[in-house]
């Protein structure tokens, strides 16, 4: 079956998410915010409450719904939100072009031709090194610079976007007429 983003003869090669080490700090935050909750619900139980506000018992039922919708909220807010967002971006690799589809549907999209593209470069920092990902900078022939984030085994990715790269270049100078043709 052809998807409907894909031109006439085009052909995805690699179709892949971020590294999932984005979603290291929404977890933490999400199991602190769980386990924050938690202490504090277990101290809004019938018992602890009477030692620590013996005075306060009609307020003990509104602070636990309201302590619990709060803490829903925040866990829509950043981190279910965030991994929503990295399980619905993808980055596909065809051998004309370079994608990054955004969205439930993948309705946002950014297309890189790979014939404008002057140069791929790989970049990554000391935390993406000890986990396999890092960053591609596209060099463009007009433009700037465009950086795709998070690519997981950047190596192997860079490799076979090069790979790509070379056949359509290698592909332009084929159709191009030589002198005295």
């Amino acid at each position: 079956m052809r998807s409907s983003w894909l031109e006439q003869g085009e052909q995805v090669l690699i179709d892949t998410r971020p590294h999932a080490r984005v979603l290291l700090w929404p977890i933490t935050v999400g199991l602190m915010m769980i386990l924050g909750a938690s202490a504090t619900l277990a101290k809004l139980q019938p018992g602890p409450f009477a030692e620590w506000a013996p005075q306060s018992g009609p307020v003990r039922e509104p602070a636990i719904v309201l302590l619990v919708t709060a803490v829903v909220l925040l866990l829509l807010a950043y981190p279910v939100r965030r991994t929503l967002r990295w399980a619905s971006t993808h980055i596909v690799l065809t051998n004309q072009r370079l994608v990054v589809r955004h969205g439930p549907r993948r309705r946002k999209a950014h297309f890189h031709v790979l014939a404008h593209i002057q140069e791929v470069r790989p970049v990554q920092n000391w935390r993406q090194r000890l986990v396999g990902s890092g960053d591609l900078q596209l060099h463009m022939y007009r433009g700037q610079m465009r950086t795709i984030k998070e690519v997981p085994v950047v190596k192997e990715f860079n490799s076979e976007t090069q790979q790509a790269w070379t056949a359509v270049f290698r592909a332009s100078i084929q159709q191009t007429p030589q002198q005295g043709d």
